[in-house]
């Protein structure tokens, strides 16, 4: 073997390895979706009224997809839940004219700690988070909203004090980039 073809060789094996590494890259990437934008078995509350009347709840499938009868499939890749209805009613209007469209993002997040009905709830996306603890059955006797944290697998996305803040302004789920599956744990009172 010459040093030339040598030289060719491993000239090959790095570019093979550069294209390996790309299309891992590739792929990485587009698994990445921020928090405010659909996840697979996320939930859409939909009603379509004109020629074609349709009303039910709709899950977002593999390839963030949301199937809908007599029209098929939509893409929901990079849509943000706040834009839901408007999108929907532009990519429904495709396929039948003048639709009018109610659409609106549901999260499924669960209610921990000193509330009422500890849980799972799939609630709307646009809900302010002091509604989420009243629909969990409100704040228990021991809780204490100024200790309460929000947190995604192990980790903390919203400190006692950013959820105090939220709390207190009216933000809404959607505004604080809560994902499905986050979970809001209500603080309780220190024991005296």
């Amino acid at each position: 073997m010459t040093a030339v073809s040598r030289y060719v060789g491993g000239l090959k094996a790095i570019v093979a390895a550069a294209g390996l590494l790309a299309m891992l890259a590739s792929a990485a990437h587009a698994q990445v979706v921020a928090p405010e934008e659909f996840h697979v078995g996320d939930r859409i509350a939909l009603s379509v009224e004109g020629p074609a009347t349709f009303s039910d709840t709709v899950s977002v499938r593999d390839g963030l997809i949301l199937r809908l009868p007599n029209i098929g499939d939509i893409p929901l890749t990079g849509v943000k839940r706040a834009n839901i209805q408007s999108y929907l009613t532009q990519a429904i209007g495709k396929f039948i004219r003048d639709p009018v469209v109610h659409a609106t993002a549901l999260v499924r997040i669960s209610v921990l700690g000193a509330v009422g009905r500890p849980g799972f709830y799939t609630l709307p996306s646009d809900m302010l988070l002091s509604d989420v603890v009243m629909a969990a059955g409100g704040p228990g006797g021991n809780a204490d909203l100024n200790r309460t944290v929000v947190k995604r697998g192990s980790e903390e996305v919203l400190s006692k004090e950013q959820v105090a803040s939220a709390l207190s302004s009216g933000e809404t789920l959607d505004q604080l980039q809560l994902a499905p599956g986050d979970q809001m744990i209500v603080g309780e009172k220190p024991n005296s």
